[in-house]
């Protein structure tokens, strides 16, 4: 009697399908259960590959290269920013040295103004003195000759003056005033008599004229 589990055709259990599988050496394709390639022997296992001991050097140099390149970049980074420091400090440091010498010029050219200005007054109150001594010995003169005439009494030592507008130190003025006197004596107190005259001196034209009396 048949059993069951007999096949009723009379066939016999498939076998397992072989895998096809690809060389990665020899790249041909075959039906194969096995480990190696049945063409050209080498392993049909892709190995994952590892570096050698010449791929890690040339790996550690590139590397070494990468981060020595990220090294020089930021070391020509910090020179260009040194540099551009450096270059702004200059200019800043030559405008406040251009400014010093502008102040120097300037307050040297004050100075020589100053003194020139100085030499000048001290040229004019000599001259004004020099009218001054002039107008003294005119009218002393003319005193003299007064008195030679018999209109006034003699003698006539000398004359002094002193101004009551303008002088040789007041010299923003063109004429001065005077009050002189023509001195016929002197006291052992330092006073004087004599002829009252007025005078006056013009600074500009160094010209002067005086009148017996005020």
């Amino acid at each position: 009697m048949p059993s069951l589990f007999d096949d009723p055709q009379g066939e016999q259990p498939a076998e397992a399908a072989v895998p096809t599988r690809l060389c990665p050496h020899c790249s041909t394709q075959s039906q194969t259960a096995g480990e190696f390639c049945p063409h050209c022997g080498k392993s049909l296992v892709r190995r994952r590959r590892t570096l050698g001991r010449r791929g890690k050097l040339i790996l550690a140099v590139i590397v070494v290269v990468v981060l020595g390149g990220g090294a020089s970049t930021a070391v020509a980074m910090k020179v260009q920013h040194d540099d551009q420091a450096k270059a702004e400090r200059a200019r800043k440091d030559g405008i406040a040295e251009q400014e010093r010498q502008r102040r120097e010029r300037q307050e040297r050219q004050q100075r020589e103004e100053e003194e020139r200005q100085s030499a000048l007054d001290d040229i004019e109150r000599e001259s004004r003195q020099e009218l001054e001594k002039g107008l003294r010995k005119a009218i002393t003169k003319h005193a003299r000759e007064v008195v030679a005439g018999g209109l006034l009494d003699g003698p006539i030592l000398k004359t002094v003056c002193d101004p009551v507008g303008g002088g040789r130190d007041d010299l923003e003025a063109q004429t001065g005033k005077y009050e002189c006197m023509a001195v016929r004596t002197e006291n052992t107190d330092g006073t004087m008599r004599g002829y009252s005259y007025s005078g006056t001196i013009n600074y500009d034209e160094f010209t002067y004229s005086w009148q017996l009396g005020d």
